[in-house]
């Protein structure tokens, strides 16, 4: 996969973070998302109680249909059972799924940090995108610190 200058910050579950570091998770859903470009770098905020950045992947591919699509093409590298999966989609026209690929762990990155980073830095409740700067910011603290 070809990289691509788009650089996002996206919130997720300290469990479900942890299934995309072991690789037991390849597919991130969400009821919604901003305008991704395949190849887009996401850097894993791991919420609370970790509250750090842990790690990045690349999305390669975005699928994109009802939950019931989404789950024919996805379900089983979600980190969902069924269940979990369609209470997570109830009332959702849409669901999206979002393959990951190129998964790595860093040196995490604390709330300190990225505070340093960008003044006043608050999770995102769903995904924010990054400077160039910022990005290259994270590299360092994760992958050179």
């Amino acid at each position: 996969m070809v990289s691509v200058d788009d650089e996002l910050l996206i919130s997720i579950r300290p469990t479900f973070a942890d299934a995309i570091f072991n690789g037991s998770k390849s597919v991130e859903v969400r009821r919604k998302i901003p305008p991704i470009k395949l190849g887009a770098r996401l850097w894993i905020y791991v919420t609370k109680p970790v509250g750090e950045v842990r790690g990045i992947a690349r999305v390669t591919e975005i699928v994109e249909g009802d939950p019931a699509e989404v789950w024919l093409a996805c379900g089983s590298r979600t980190g969902l059972t069924r269940t979990h999966f369609d209470q997570y989609f109830d009332g959702s026209r849409t669901a999206y799924g979002l393959v990951l690929e190129e998964v790595a762990v860093g040196h995490p990155v604390s709330m300190q940090a990225l505070k340093a980073l960008r003044a006043g830095f608050h999770p995102p409740q769903v995904i924010t995108r990054l400077t160039a700067s910022e990005a290259e910011a994270l590299h360092e603290h994760l992958f050179l610190g």
